[in-house]
Parts: structure tokens; sequence; C-alpha cells
């Protein structure tokens, strides 16, 4: 399969109708919205959870990063595996039903260590989102158009946050005024659980709207070999050793996109830094991160998207490349002065700055891995991507925040791990962007030229 991947002509069938194309991207893009919510949720109940479990910032990030991280990249290379070979409709509605029971379940933790677990369990669920979404927009679009489709759906990260931040802070600010609830069986629940309670029971519904109303598409563009039986479908090692010929190209991709998870990720003490230097309460500060996220978000992904396939007319493939380098030029300083402003008011505009640019980073990331990667390795590919990204960005983000922290020995000293943090992933991403451009051209033309040759 290895040779096979970039020597066989390529084949496709008729794509679905563009409406119902576009319904399945908006459902999914409400799915990944979801997602993110009940993602998001947490960091804007760090003081209270703090305070009832008696936790130390590092702990803090712990939750905010590995708990969730570790087990959604470990579960991401089986769930993409099965994405290029399995029904993804299917994989989609149980991975929502099980992420939004553990999210419901954080809500019933008493301790730090079932905090943890239940964290853990919403990691797993979420991973089995991203490889099988990415799959089935590639089916539901030809090429022409699916930069877009991809921005849009992954535009979807930035609205949940956005969502996340508006409603969750305002819900935040209610329940934290309301009467402990007493359940059978687990007894009291205070604010903070409620609030998990709220978010996650929802997304059962949500799961079952979209296993009655999606269909499952044709594979497209998929190599003569291995279009037929499933065990003709590149494995997981087969999927390593095509990414290790093109390792310059997606090692400068992982490498920006380990960057801006791990500043999108430190972003989540956020709330927390609003909270300790400028002294805004979760309900003011939720609504003004979560506008600045929602507008910027939508900005940021959609221009992406459209510049990215500006390119691509204009016969440039390594559009979505570029296009991933612009959002880093903007993200990497406007964080690491954002904690820095000397107003709430100068801090939000340099959160708006960040979330644009992160925006139109990652609202091109996906168009970016496809441009480089054959139909049958995609989910795969994306698997390998939230893995490293996950793994060295989103999983010591948090944590590397609240040790800074720690260390300096005072909760007010957040604004300086926020902003060292950013330095460090900062650099990664940009450097790495310089030093891939020549290699990432190279493989784009090349598949580019592959897929032209197609009957």
């Amino acid at each position: 399969m290895t040779d096979q991947v970039v020597s066989n002509p390529i084949e496709d069938t008729a794509y679905p109708r563009a409406g119902y194309a576009w319904y399945v991207v908006v459902l999914l893009f409400g799915t990944y919205t979801l997602s993110y919510i009940d993602r998001y949720i947490l960091s804007l109940l760090i003081e209270p959870i703090k305070a009832t479990l008696q936790l130390s910032d590092f702990q803090i990030g712990i939750l905010l990063g590995p708990a969730f991280v570790l087990f959604f990249v470990v579960m991401g290379l089986p769930f993409g595996w099965l994405a290029d070979r399995k029904n993804r409709r299917v994989i989609i509605t149980l991975a929502i039903i099980f992420w939004s029971i553990l999210t419901a379940v954080c809500g019933l933790a008493k301790t730090f260590i079932t905090l943890l677990a239940a964290r853990i369990g919403v990691g797993v669920g979420e991973a089995g989102l991203s490889p099988s979404s990415l799959s089935l927009i590639c089916d539901y679009f030809p090429k022409e158009t699916r930069p877009r489709a991809l921005a849009f759906w992954i535009s979807g990260n930035t609205i949940g946050a956005g969502a996340t931040y508006i409603l969750g802070g305002q819900l935040v600010e209610m329940v934290r005024n309301m009467p402990p609830i007493v359940l059978p069986v687990f007894g009291e629940l205070l604010g903070w659980q409620t609030a998990f309670l709220a978010v996650g029971l929802p997304g059962i519904v949500v799961a079952i709207i979209f296993y009655l109303t999606v269909r499952e598409p044709p594979r497209q563009e998929r190599s003569k070999t291995a279009s037929g039986a499933d065990a003709d479908a590149p494995t997981i090692g087969e999927a390593f050793q095509y990414v290790k010929r093109h390792w310059q190209s997606y090692g400068a991709i992982y490498l920006c996109a380990i960057g801006i998870s791990g500043i999108g990720s430190a972003s989540f003490w956020s709330a927390a830094l609003f909270e300790r230097t400028w002294g805004w309460g979760i309900g003011q500060s939720g609504l003004a991160m979560g506008v600045a996220l929602v507008a910027a978000g939508l900005i940021g992904a959609n221009f992406g998207g459209w510049l990215a396939a500006w390119f691509i007319r204009r016969g440039m493939h390594n559009g979505p490349y570029i296009t991933m380098f612009i959002g880093c030029a903007i993200a990497f300083p406007s964080f690491a002065l954002f904690p820095l402003m000397p107003t709430p008011e100068l801090g939000v505009f340099m959160l708006f700055v960040l979330y644009l640019g992160m925006s139109i980073n990652a609202g091109t990331i996906p168009s970016a891995i496809v441009a480089i990667s054959p139909s049958e390795l995609r989910g795969q590919a994306t698997a390998l991507l939230w893995l490293f990204t996950n793994l060295l960005g989103a999983m010591f983000g948090p944590p590397m925040v609240g040790l800074i922290t720690d260390l300096f020995g005072d909760p007010s000293a957040l604004k300086y791990g926020m902003a060292l943090t950013a330095v460090f992933y900062g650099l990664i991403m940009n450097v790495a962007m310089l030093w891939g451009y020549r290699h990432y051209r190279q493989s784009a033309a090349d598949l580019a030229e592959l897929n032209e040759k197609r009957p």
C-alpha cells in the first residue's frame, strides 16, 4: 500500500447534493460546538472548584490539560482507523452520547480523583468526533469547495468556546447564587456541579438528531487499490510510513498545530486571569471573552477558508499552508501581550486579535492535511495531527501555566505564567512554518498531480 498510495490513479463517484452536504456540515459544526462547550466549561469554574476541592493551580492545570488530553490522543488513532473503514455516522453518534454523559458525571464529582476520571472520559468520547467528521466532509464536497466547508466546520471550536464563555458565564453566575441541589444517592450538589449537568445532558438529544438525519456517503478519491474490501485499506503502520516519507511537510504542520494548541489551551486560564488581575467576575469576563471569541472565530476561520481556496483556484496547492502562516504571525505576539495589558479593556482587544490569528490558522489546518494526504489516509493523518498537537500542546499548556504561577508563589502571577507559555509555544510554531515551507509546497504539488491523473 505504501507505494501504491503515491502511484495509482484516483477514482471517485458523484458527490451528494450541495444543499444536503451543507446541512451535514452545519450539523457537524453543531456537534463540534457542543464538544467545545463540554470541554471549556471547566475553565469558567476554576475558582469554585479550586476552593471546594482545595486544589493548587498545578492540579487545576492537570484537569484542564492532561486529564482530558491524554486519553483524547490515545484514542485518536483507533478512531482514525475506524473512520477510514467503518460507518462514520455511527461512530459520531456514539461518541456524542459518551462524552455528554461523562460531562454530566463531572458534576457529580466529590474529589479531585473522581473529577479527574470523569474528565478522562470526556476526552475518550470527544476523540471519536474529529477524524470521522473530517472524513465525512471530504466525501460530501469536491476539492474546489472543500476548504470552505472544512473551515466552517472547524470554526465550531471557537464558536463552542465563545458560547461557553457567554452562556456559561451567565449560567455560572446564576448557579453560584442558587441554593444547593440535593439528589438521591449523590447528595448535595454545589453550583459548579449543577453547571456540568446543565451543559452535559442536552448532548444526548443532539446525538439522536444526528443519527436520524445524516446518511453515510460513498468514499471519494480513493486509489484503485484501496477502493475494494476493507482489508485493502491502509493500516496504522502504513499510514505512519506514508507520513514518514513526507515527514518535513507533516512535521511543519504538526509543529505549527502544537504551538497553536499550546497557546489555545493556555488561554483556558483567561477567566481566572480577568478575575485575579483585573477584578472582573465570571459573568462580565465570560461575556467579553465570548463575544471576542465568536466574532474572531467566524471572521478568522471563514476568511482562512476563503483565502486557502483562493490560493488553490490560482494553482497554489500550498495555499492552506500560507494561510496557516498568516495566522501564526498574528496569534503569537498577541497572546504574549494579552495577560500583560494594563486594563481589562485592552486585554479583551488583545484576546480578540489572538482569537483571530488562531482561527485563521485552525480553520485551514484540515485543508493543509487534506492537500498532502490521499483520501484513504485522511482519517489517520488527522488522528496523527490530534495525537501530536494535543500530546505536546494542549496536554502541557495549562499545567505549564499553573506550575509557573505556583513557582512565583502568588496567584496574581498568573499573567506571567501565561505570557511565558505563549513565548515558548509561539517560537515553536513560527520557526516550524519557516522551515517546512519548501517541503510542503512539493508534497502538495505531488498529490495534486496524482489526483489529476484519475480517469
